[in-house]
């Protein structure tokens, strides 16, 4: 992979005459000038700048270089082995018919290519339709006997981009290697990684310690440190479920965006795990595609009026919900009983697998589903179970791993066992260790 950035990238889009009297700025008395290309900052000229950066990938992947994207004006190029060209292409035009067949997705400003589902139930979510093939373009101009090996060079994209006049800021060039600096991560392709930087982990680190110093914080202060948490959750995803607090306080905050407030309690908490996290010598995380997800029927379910009950094929376990289990420390409802189920759930099912293997469970409750998927939930209490859940798998070696997927409730298993109708003794499952924190709500 290649990184290069666009030399004052607005700057590159004229504006057309008929815009010129809105683009006037004073510099002095009586002198007055016309800023007569796309604005940095303006409203406008992100989506302007965007559509002749699309325009330009496509004519890219039309010269048969790919894969390749950008985000604003960093782009980054994927280049493929020769001897990888007939079987890139046929697994492009796969992909090309699937998505052909599906039609474009828009989400709010976004467009991507898609449609079926994966293995671990995230969208196959492309950037590009794959209408284009790769090309060999190993024999266009001299290179190196590395290069040769690939489809294409720097040299090849330089011959594109010079007729397009798309000026590269030559310092900022990452050449092609395994490894490259991109969206504020390290990509590694050799080992399927992607790792938040050391200089952006101490940046982030930085930002808690200067939160810490006041008491209280501004609108633009908590976005500004919510901001950065967000984008390295991108890379430690069990701290999306870290960063409720902060939200709750940006809500708090946007009746009176100027006033310094007092951050909710939970705040200062996620923040100790955040910088702990930040601390580690090295926080990466894997970005392979599970080639299979295990499935041995696992279900959870929980009924306010008995209890939760999980089911691991024909075998079954189930606990009591102890009286006054929705007041006691807190607030709770079945959401955080079905989340309750489900961490139980998944605490047995890690310890009968190895570790790294993906397996999937299944729950009737939408809410501990998707927020599963999003990796936080907004009722406090069933994030409470979640971040549980997070610790436990990672700690077993199964971070990633668990996948939750709906069923309803007339096809699950599990009701039966969380309602007090109980299958045969005889196939029991073994007891599953209660931790501490729950031990005062539900019984084996």
């Amino acid at each position: 992979m290649a990184v290069r950035d666009v030399a004052e990238a607005y700057r590159t889009v004229p504006l057309h005459p008929s815009q010129w009297p809105a683009a006037v700025v004073r510099v002095s008395d009586d002198l007055f000038v016309v800023d007569t290309c796309a604005a940095f900052g303006a409203a406008p000229s992100g989506g302007v700048f965007g559509s002749v950066a699309d325009a330009g990938c496509d004519i890219f992947r039309a010269e048969g270089m790919g894969p390749l994207s950008k985000w604003v004006d960093d782009h980054v190029f994927f280049r493929v082995l020769r001897s990888e060209l007939d079987s890139a292409n046929t697994t492009r035009q796969g992909w090309h018919n699937h998505i052909r067949e599906k039609g474009v997705h828009h989400h709010g400003s976004r467009r991507w290519f898609g449609g079926h589902v994966l293995l671990d139930n995230e969208p196959f979510d492309m950037f590009e339709d794959c209408s284009f093939s790769l090309q060999d373009l190993s024999h266009s101009s001299p290179r190196s006997p590395e290069d040769s090996r690939y489809c294409y060079n720097m040299d090849d994209i330089n011959r594109v981009s010079t007729t397009l006049g798309i000026p590269w800021q030559s310092s900022k060039d990452i050449q092609f290697s395994s490894s490259a600096p991109y969206f504020g991560f390290i990509w590694d392709l050799s080992d399927c990684t992607v790792a938040l930087s050391p200089e952006k982990a101490s940046k982030y680190k930085e930002a808690i310690e200067t939160w810490e110093s006041r008491r209280r914080h501004t609108l633009l202060e908590i976005q500004q440190l919510y901001g950065k948490l967000l984008h390295a959750s991108l890379v430690i995803p069990s701290g999306r479920s870290r960063l409720v607090g902060l939200e709750l306080a940006i809500a708090l905050a946007h009746s009176r965006p100027f006033a310094s407030r007092f951050p909710p309690r939970s705040v200062a908490g996620e923040l100790v795990w955040w910088h702990q996290r930040l601390s580690q010598p090295r926080i990466s995380r894997s970005i392979r595609i599970p080639s299979s997800v295990i499935d041995i029927q696992a279900y959870s379910d929980a009924s306010t009026g008995f209890g939760i009950g999980i089911c691991v094929g024909e075998r079954w376990r189930a606990w009591h919900l102890l009286p006054k289990w929705r007041t006691r420390d807190g607030a709770k409802d079945i959401g955080w009983a079905e989340a309750v189920g489900f961490y139980l759930l998944v605490s047995h099912v890690s310890s009968c697998l190895p570790p790294a293997t993906h397996f999937r469970v299944f729950c009737d409750n939408e809410g501990v589903v998707g927020g599963w998927r999003n990796g936080r939930s907004r009722n406090t209490a069933t994030n409470t179970v979640f971040r549980l859940t997070l610790d436990l798998l990672e700690n077993r070696g199964f971070d990633g791993c668990a996948h939750c997927s709906y069923v309803p409730t007339a096809r699950n298993p599990a009701d039966g066992p969380s309602r007090g109708v109980y299958p045969a003794s005889s196939l029991i499952l073994p007891p599953i260790p209660i931790p501490d924190c729950l031990q005062a709500f539900i019984a084996d």
